[in-house]
């Protein structure tokens, strides 16, 4: 009995992972380990800092005015992400946009400084997933396991290595500092009359970098569950009265939320993105169950993330999904045992995988297609935050196995790790170049309509035309069979009218328009063509009058209107069409130019004179 007692009197060592039993840290240690994982991303990411501007970064870096003032808060704030009328994709990151503002003004317009920032960016967020993980599980073993692997994983290179993932970057650090505070002031909460409620610097430190976050990206919307699920899974070990008397706290996050939609449909109304043309066929049911196919491709791309794309829409086959089909089928499957698994872990009290499980759930449904359609089917970037859920399962696998077979599993981490690393640094390069990106994955989704449209337009520039119009002739044969494709008809027709071949142009602006009377495009691009023959030039204002109206703030139709009313002598209107025109843009000396032509053919010399002398005014400015 009395060696019973010793024995129970024994206190055994803590693991060497753990954190120490108050949670404070080793500052020394966790600074090491934080910066190794920051030198990490900053190793894997290097060769992507000089990359160019590829894919989504032409239209909304390269080509975007608006970032030509940091200080313009109020076009930042009160545009939409792509400022476009009609705008169809419905985002609203306003700081997202404002980055790239403040990185032209600090590092100049090119690519360098965006790339830059994107790669100290996704090592800071990096190193917050490290700290995050250690003070909510205090072990710092697993913590660092799952963020190295986090950092290294080749899914974040469509975010780190292309300009255009700033959104989800930015996001992301703040989503972590504020899932950093909120761990932080969950274990100094008290319970009160209002529930256990964290100290309120902390609590608004949160609800701020849940505010931030999302003027970055939307998808930040999902962190107060991933913080409720936290102090219910992980805090309270799975106790539910203790978590119900935390849930407080997530409604005041809910007020970022709400400021954050309020603002959002001041500005660019209340309706969700448009959906993808392909899936409109689709019923619900469909949906739901190709979304379900969807899901087990991400799980097998985050095992083995061999297969990267930009774009993985394939138009080789329609999009279909039914229970016949191997894929939607094999996903229910999947999901049934992963049911049984999270049964079997709930009961064991693995709350460690059981978090990241749920993680990997809360952060992927939004953009899942499971709820509701949304304009993507599938991408890469879309993984981002979710991946962290599965990197921590993954982490938790590992350490698991090596309690028994240490050597085994620590020759699987390092062989797992070094594969991530070796396919990200393999797959940076690709975001190189428009040209290279989409030659790199046309050679693994050859069924890609965007692709082979903007490889045509890269091949266009270099005045390889032939090799483009059989891209644009691929696009539209492809995506035509799902869906119409005005884009690569309307990108063909460009290239026929500047190859000389003006009937063929005529005849694809004219196949667009009867698809889609309203194509802004095809309106300008062919009242363009017709306005100074006198046959067609009635057709021609009547095309520019619909393109101005249909997009007012755009100067092509008007600057193309005006000249068809000064070649059909209605003088009085091509002069109110260009002052329209210079009301919008009133520092373009070219339509200043444009303004003292009519003028002078109006006879009004001193007018004309007038205007020419501000247009050499602001050209030498």
């Amino acid at each position: 009995m009395a060696k019973t007692k010793a024995h129970r009197k024994r206190k055994p060592p803590p693991p060497r992972s753990a954190a120490p039993a108050s949670g404070g840290w080793n500052w020394k240690a966790d600074a090491l380990r934080a910066a190794l994982v920051l030198l990490v991303t900053l190793g894997a990411y290097a060769n992507s800092i000089h990359n160019g501007f590829a894919y989504d970064d032409l239209r909304a870096i390269q080509d975007n005015t608006r970032l030509e003032d940091p200080g313009d808060f109020g076009t930042f704030f009160g545009t939409s992400y792509w400022n476009w009328d009609n705008d169809v994709t419905r985002l609203y990151r306003p700081l997202t946009v404002w980055s790239w503002a403040v990185d032209q003004a600090l590092f100049g317009p090119g690519p360098f400084g965006v790339h830059l920032v994107n790669v100290l960016g996704g090592a800071l967020q990096a190193g917050l997933v490290y700290v995050f993980l250690l003070l909510l599980f205090r072990k710092r073993g697993l913590a660092l396991l799952a963020a190295l692997l986090f950092a290294l994983h080749p899914v974040h290179t469509e975010v780190l290595a292309n300009g255009v993932g700033r959104s989800e970057i930015a996001g992301g650090i703040f989503l972590m500092a504020g899932a950093i505070l909120h761990v932080l002031g969950a274990r100094r909460a008290r319970p009160g009359r209002l529930g256990t409620l964290p100290p309120p610097l902390y609590l608004l430190g949160t609800a701020l970098c849940l505010m931030i976050a999302l003027l970055f990206k939307e998808s930040a919307v999902v962190l107060p569950a991933l913080l409720v699920l936290a102090d219910w899974l992980v805090l309270e070990e799975g106790r539910v009265r203790p978590a119900l008397r935390r849930l407080p706290a997530a409604a005041v996050y809910a007020v970022p939320v709400v400021a954050y939609l309020l603002l959002r449909a001041s500005v660019i109304g209340t309706s969700l993105p448009a959906v993808q043309e392909v899936m409109i066929p689709l019923s619900a049911a469909e949906r739901v169950l190709y979304a379900s196919g969807t899901l087990v491709a991400y799980l097998g791309q985050l095992a083995v993330p061999w297969r990267l794309l930009c774009e993985y829409s394939d138009y080789r086959t329609p999009l279909t999904a039914s229970l016949s089909q191997p894929v939607p089928a094999l996903s229910l499957v999947v999901w049934i045992v992963l049911g049984f698994l999270v049964v079997r872990l709930a009961r064991r009290r693995a709350m460690t995988p059981l978090y990241g499980i749920g993680w990997f759930w809360i952060a992927i449904l939004p953009v899942s297609n499971l709820l509701f359609p949304i304009g993507t089917i599938r991408a890469d970037r879309l993984l981002f935050i979710p991946s962290l859920g599965f990197t921590l399962v993954l982490a938790w696998l590992i350490l698991l196995l090596a309690r028994r077979w240490s050597t085994v599993a620590w020759v699987l981490a390092a062989a797992v790790l070094g594969f991530y690393g070796w396919r990200t640094v393999t797959r940076n390069p690709d975001w190189k170049s428009q040209e290279s990106i989409w030659t790199a994955d046309l050679a693994k989704n050859p069924g890609s309509a965007v692709g082979w449209t903007l490889l045509g337009d890269v091949r266009r520039q270099q005045g390889r035309f032939e090799e483009a119009e059989a891209d644009y002739r691929r696009a539209f044969e492809l995506r035509d069979r799902a869906w119409f494709y005005p884009e690569a008809h309307n990108h063909y027709a460009e290239l026929m009218s500047r190859k000389g071949n003006v009937a063929e142009a005529k005849r694809h602006y004219r196949l667009v328009l009867s698809r889609a009377p309203g194509q802004i495009t095809a309106l300008i691009n062919l009242g363009a063509i017709l306005l100074n023959a006198d046959s067609t030039r009635t057709e021609a204002i009547d095309l520019l009058e619909r393109a101005v109206a249909s997009d007012p703030a755009n100067l092509a139709p008007r600057i193309n209107l005006t000249q068809a009313y000064d070649n059909a002598g209605r003088l009085d209107l091509a002069l109110e069409t260009i002052e329209g025109a210079i009301a919008i843009a009133p520092r373009r000396p070219d339509l200043w130019t444009i303004k003292g032509i009519v003028l002078r053919k109006a006879g009004r010399e001193a007018d004309a004179a007038a205007a020419d002398i501000q247009a050499r005014r602001l050209g030498g400015l």
